[in-house]
């Protein structure tokens, strides 16, 4: 069984700035052996009324980044 999913890490405030990591996380399991990796995807950074978000690996789609940039 393979499962993956992106899910939104606990935020962090620093000074007028709140940080959202984007994580993948994949759970694979096989018979007696099971396996959990997380892997960062995106940090987004809310100030103020302003959101941005920063790629941590290559991604080709644009529409991907904003879907990413609205878990939050």
């Amino acid at each position: 069984m393979k499962n993956q999913e992106i899910k939104v890490g606990k935020s962090v405030e620093i000074e007028n700035r709140i940080f959202y990591p984007i994580l993948k996380i994949f759970h694979w399991k096989h018979h007696e052996t099971e396996a959990y990796s997380v892997s960062p995807l995106a940090l987004v950074v809310v100030e103020g009324d302003m959101k941005y978000i920063f790629p941590l690996e290559e991604f080709d789609d644009p529409d991907k980044l904003k879907k990413l940039m609205d878990m939050v």
